[in-house]
Order: structure tokens, then C-alpha cells, then sequence
């Protein structure tokens, strides 16, 4: 098996009590999958608490053609349904551990990743997760991998660039 590495990094122009209220919201992580164009968003589980969010769904996401290397596209179709179960614990007042399971279902590609948002004043945190991203495939498992990991990298930074949105929409 295949394990590429991935690390990011993201600021965010609010403090761990503001940013709580947003991923605490099933409203937020809807239109967010939305926004960054999946269809048929099911939000299977959503629990929020002062010390837990625990988010569960399924969603159908475009695939972006263009960064699929030209091997791989007859084995990649337009849309690929995919699974992702998040877990945000609020660990103290000024930090948040993560855990995010993100899972294209029927695919033999899969990332498990951890990490935290800590605030650094009260109206800046910086997150940072770190990912494992595994294939199953035999021979080619660290090419999939990587072209995996940098598909979650990208989602990733389209994820911050709406949540930033969001955010000042929101003030």
C-alpha cells in the first residue's frame, strides 16, 4: 500500500469562538459542498455541542478533468460520489483538534487526517491538518496517491477560500 503525505495550512480572519458557531452550523457545511460544486449533498449525521461537532455525508463531486493525468482518465468519470466524516473537538479555549475521513466511494484511494486550529488573538487562528492519503492499487498506488492528495489540496483551498467568504458575509 501507498501512503503519500500531506500537510496544510490556513488563516483565518477570526477567533475559536466565531469559527465554532460556523462549522457548528448544518446550514454552513451544505452550502459550502454546494458552493464548490457537489450535487446531492446528504448531511447523514450532524451533532454540535459546546465540545463536539461531529459531521457525516455524502456527496456527489465534479472531477476536474484537467488535473487527472491523461493515464488515469479512462478509469475516472465526471462526478464521483464521496464520503467524509469530520470530528472538531474543542480541546481549550484557544484550540481545536481535528480528525476528517475523506473517502471516494468504490475507489481504492482513501485520506485520514488530523489536526488542529489554535487561535493566535482573538480574531486570528491558524489550522493546520496533515493527511495520509493511501492507495490500495499495486505498482501505481504512490502515482494515484499523489494525484489524490493534490486533488484534496486543492479542494482544500477552495474550502478556505469560501469559508473566508463566508466569514466576512457573516460580520
Amino acid at each position: 500500500m501507498a501512503v503519500v503525505k500531506l500537510e496544510v495550512t490556513q488563516a483565518f480572519p477570526a477567533g475559536l469562538d466565531r469559527l465554532w458557531k460556523v462549522f457548528g452550523k448544518p446550514e454552513y457545511t451544505e452550502r459550502k459542498h454546494r458552493a464548490l460544486g457537489s450535487t446531492e449533498v446528504r448531511i447523514r449525521r450532524f451533532d454540535a455541542t459546546a465540545r463536539e461537532i461531529t459531521v457525516e455525508l455524502e456527496r456527489l463531486s465534479p472531477v476536474v478533468i484537467d488535473t487527472v493525468p491523461q493515464w488515469a482518465r479512462p478509469f475516472v468519470g465526471k462526478r464521483q460520489a464521496m464520503r467524509h466524516a469530520t470530528v472538531w473537538r474543542r480541546t481549550g479555549a484557544k484550540r481545536i483538534d481535528a480528525e476528517l475521513e475523506i473517502d471516494p466511494v468504490g475507489q481504492p484511494v482513501s485520506a485520514h487526517g488530523t489536526g488542529e486550529v489554535v487561535e493566535i488573538d482573538p480574531a486570528h487562528s491558524r489550522l493546520t491538518l496533515r493527511f495520509d492519503v493511501t492507495c490500495r492499487i499495486p505498482r501505481l498506488g504512490g502515482k494515484v496517491a499523489a494525484m489524490y492528495a493534490s486533488q484534496i489540496e486543492a479542494a482544500l483551498a477552495a474550502d478556505h477560500a469560501f469559508t473566508l467568504k463566508y466569514l466576512r458575509e457573516a460580520s
